[in-house]
């Protein structure tokens, strides 16, 4: 017999037997025994992994190598670097390579037998058209400094090329150093040097001077790093601040800062020392030609 709520209230609780109620219309009480065997039903699919529910993609006529579907997980895809930030972190370590074998190479001696130079110059006279030498720096193998001074000025100062050349009206009113002091010094710690630097000859005539072509190295006229601007093919120089990008990664002469003789002569010496076996090789061949040439005269 099953008893409504209504008619349970008119039996004596403690005389009457254990019934068990049921609530008409309402959900069945589950047993324990049910909700294991649910659980255990459920369990093989709770572990199967995110990746065995995901839908296969399968092109015909095509393989894993080739086919434009395959892409990567999400964690590959954030952790990809781009093929060209690869490329570049590829040629800094090439070039740090380079530069640690250039100086296993070469011997202490012999490093220092090369220095590099950089002149800045300031205008004076009328307009501030004629250059006079403001700043000379030289740096010698390693790029630390051999030499860096300002030089006074015999006439005065029209044009201070600040925004180029980085000198200031108060470098060249406390400067003490003579233009013919300046010369001398910087001839005696040249010879017998191999000279690097880029458009060494603008900084030779500024200072009233000469050097041998056979110990210079002039970045700006190395021919592999030159380029050709119109068709007939004729080899120009390119500037030392692409030359500096292309082939060390570094950014000197930044857009709306003053150059930096320091920079700009280390970056030449850099630069020779990036390619000094092969360029050594060019010298000694046009050396040994020249010699035969003067031989032949005599």
């Amino acid at each position: 017999m099953i008893l409504t709520s209504n008619s349970l209230a008119m039996i004596d609780t403690n005389d009457a037997p254990e019934i068990k109620m049921i609530e008409i219309g309402g959900p069945q009480t589950e047993t324990e025994q049910k909700r294991r065997r649910r659980r255990r039903r459920r369990r093989p699919r709770s572990k199967m992994s995110s990746a065995a529910l995901e839908p296969q993609i399968s092109c015909s006529g095509c393989d894993d190598s080739t086919c434009g579907t395959v892409s990567l997980s999400s964690d590959e895809s954030s952790t990809a670097t781009p093929p060209r930030q690869q490329q570049q972190k590829q040629r800094k370590k090439n070039n740090q390579k380079k530069n640690k074998n250039a100086e296993q190479e070469v011997s202490l001696e012999e490093q220092s037998r090369y220095l590099a130079m950089d002149c800045e110059m300031v205008g004076v006279g009328k307009g501030g058209k004629r250059s006079s030498v403001a700043r000379v720096t030289l740096v010698n193998w390693d790029g630390r400094i051999e030499y860096d001074e300002f030089v006074r000025q015999d006439f005065e100062v029209t044009d201070y090329r600040t925004f180029v050349s980085g000198i200031t009206p108060l470098d060249v009113e406390d400067a003490t150093l003579t233009f013919e002091e300046c010369r001398q010094e910087v001839q005696r710690l040249i010879t017998d040097k191999i000279l690097v630097g880029h458009a060494l000859k603008n900084d030779l005539r500024a200072l009233d001077l000469t050097h041998p072509w056979m110990a210079t190295r002039d970045t700006a006229k190395y021919e592999p790093f030159m380029q050709t601007r119109f068709e007939d093919k004729v080899l120009w120089p390119r500037k030392l601040k692409e030359l500096a990008s292309e082939k060390l990664e570094r950014k000197i002469q930044r857009e709306g800062e003053p150059h930096s003789a320091y920079e700009d002569a280390a970056a030449a010496m850099d630069l020779y020392r990036l390619v000094r076996r092969k360029w050594e090789k060019i010298m000694d061949y046009k050396i040994k030609k020249t010699q035969e040439i003067e031989n032949t005269r005599d």
